[in-house]
């Protein structure tokens, strides 16, 4: 007996994305749990990336979807794209981390097949290997950008407007329950839609005969650390970014609470007793080899020389 499909939503949701201001945007996610950013590619960048994806065969490749993303040199620019990292930060803070990067290539399914999707789901601890805890940050996002246009039959996105505020469901359950809550969200070409992990959402199945491209890239504040070691991003894509790409790929397995002074001690410790302390940690770590006395004496020495500075600005 053949498994009934399950039914792309037929409200369209529809909104003027490009006129929203940060503070409309802010309000919008807030009460949805989801955003359109138009426009972050240009069709000049997208046909390269399209380019990209057929010189390295990229659709075929049995490879990870990470290390995919990886191959294409166009796909970088989507890390640390002022247009995706500018709305990002606007939504969840200003010190953010891309915690991964993957390309998708979702073939078309038999055409004599009506539109449909897959279950509805979170994203927030699911899809991860183990030993790896990427998704386990208290906070994260997706940004997903399309390098193809939607259409009924072109996998549109299924998205249920709210539905982050459903703390009663658990990640990995099921929630067919909801679908008529859902709405089907159509994006063009170039642009990327940004959702929290625990919105609920579905693709929809590509039956139109023409393969979707997708990349995705996964923002945390750098204050939600996750709670075990993540997959670090490949030593040569690191080594090759720039430093407005470098800054948001590195230190991945920690938090700023855990990589920064605590405010109270910077607040209520003299300046001279800062550099003391720094220094004493410093020597500490060279006579017992520790890294973790190392990496705390440097963060002092950072928190004494910025606090030094700033009384001399102010004297």
């Amino acid at each position: 007996m053949t498994a009934a499909l399950m039914e792309v939503p037929k409200t369209v949701f529809e909104r003027n994305w490009t006129d929203m201001n940060a503070a409309e945007q802010r309000a919008f996610f807030s009460k949805n749990g989801f955003l359109v950013i138009p426009d972050v590619f240009s069709p000049e960048q997208v046909i390269t990336m399209l380019d990209d994806i057929e010189q390295l065969d990229l659709e075929n490749k049995k490879i990870d979807m990470c290390e995919a993303f990886c191959l294409a040199p166009s796909f970088a620019d989507m890390v640390d794209s002022p247009k995706i990292t500018s709305v990002v930060t606007n939504l969840i803070g200003s010190k953010i981390a891309c915690i991964k990067g993957c390309y998708v290539a979702k073939k078309s399914k038999e055409e004599n097949l009506m539109p449909h999707r897959t279950a509805l789901h979170v994203d927030y601890g699911i899809l991860e290997r183990e030993g790896d805890y990427r998704a386990s940050s208290a906070l994260w996002v997706n940004v997903i950008c399309y390098l193809t246009g939607m259409s009924l039959r072109h996998a549109p996105l299924a998205i249920i407007p709210g539905s982050h505020n459903y703390y009663h469901l658990a990640p990995e359950s099921d929630m067919e329950s909801l679908k008529d809550e859902a709405v089907t969200v159509m994006i063009k070409a170039g642009d990327a839609v940004v959702f929290l992990h625990n919105t609920i959402h579905a693709g929809g199945s590509n039956v139109s005969g023409r393969t979707q491209h997708i990349l995705f890239c996964a923002y945390r504040p750098t204050w939600a650390r996750p709670v075990g070691p993540v997959a670090k991003w490949p030593k040569e894509f690191v080594e090759s970014s720039p430093p407005s790409r470098k800054r948001l790929i590195v230190d991945l397995s920690t938090g700023s609470l855990q990589s920064e002074i605590p405010p109270f001690i910077v607040k209520h410790t003299p300046t001279p007793l800062l550099k003391k302390a720094a220094e004493f940690l410093l020597t500490l770590s060279k006579a017992v080899k520790s890294d973790f006395l190392s990496s705390w004496g440097n963060r002092f020495w950072t928190t004494y020389r910025r606090k030094d500075q700033e009384s001399r600005v102010i004297d």
